[in-house]
């Protein structure tokens, strides 16, 4: 039941630290999906949909299926392990610095929520049962992220340091993931940053650099994209793994 894709595009060097915390693997989420039966497993809740896999129509029952959990990801489902996506709350997230000098500062983040993930449109959720591949695309009208920052470095040769609230806005983002190859891509139409209390305090400094962001959001989204694209697959990995290390696939499919 999830979602997150991307294209081609490379984003912000985004959950780096998420690595140590959720290093298990993808294939071990694919695992879990397509391997694991237990006779202890979880039951789904019955606002959750199933299909059968033999099925003829069985990819555009899990399609729909895919949407309606979702949709229904607005609170936790501890019994199956699938996180509240409204919000989607984060420890901690570290990005270092660009590939392309464009951003050069570590960008430390805690405390985050994250909004407009359950959302999501799903445009393709297929697993290929004999591959043990699972295939994802869809949009996020916006995604919002609302954490504590740290900040120290350069942007576009320009000083920034700074900590206190920030909000990073990502408009109308196309995910794409194939699991398996463990690749996401994120590529969002528009991005928007906001990082209060710059320069202890120094508002007239703190705007400025704040607008030179924003007006450059292109080029500083793409030199730091790779790092969004590795975290967030790391986070749906994470949500994958918990909720199929709870649920078999004889109770996830009929």
């Amino acid at each position: 039941m999830l979602i997150l894709a991307i294209r081609r595009p490379k984003l912000l060097k985004f959950f780096k630290s998420f690595k140590s915390h959720y290093r298990s693997t993808i294939k071990t989420v694919l695992a879990f999906l397509l391997l694991l039966v237990s006779t202890q497993a979880a039951k789904f809740p019955p606002n959750f949909k199933k299909c059968n896999r033999k099925d003829p129509n069985s990819a555009k029952c899990i399609l729909e299926a895919a949407q309606f959990g979702v949709l229904q990801a607005n609170k936790n489902y501890p019994q199956i392990g699938l996180a509240n996506l409204a919000p989607l709350e984060i420890v901690e997230l570290k990005i270092g610095a660009g590939s392309h000098a464009v951003v050069n500062v570590d960008q430390n983040f805690k405390n985050c929520k994250l909004y407009g993930f359950e959302k999501a449109k799903i445009r393709q959720f297929e697993f290929d049962f004999e591959e043990k591949v699972l295939r994802n695309r869809g949009t996020v009208p916006e995604v919002k992220m609302l954490c504590e920052y740290e900040l120290n470095g350069k942007v576009l040769l320009l000083p920034i340091v700074g900590t206190g609230p920030s909000t990073v806005i990502l408009k109308n983002l196309q995910i794409t993931a194939h699991f398996e190859f463990e690749y996401v891509t994120l590529d969002p139409e528009f991005v928007s940053f906001n990082f209060e209390n710059l320069f202890n305090g120094d508002k007239q400094l703190g705007d400025n650099i704040n607008k030179v962001l924003n007006d450059n959001f292109k080029e500083v989204y793409a030199d730091v994209q790779q790092g969004y694209e590795k975290g967030l697959g790391l986070i749906i990995q994470q949500i994958l793994n918990n909720l199929f290390s709870k649920v078999s696939m004889d109770e996830a499919f009929d």
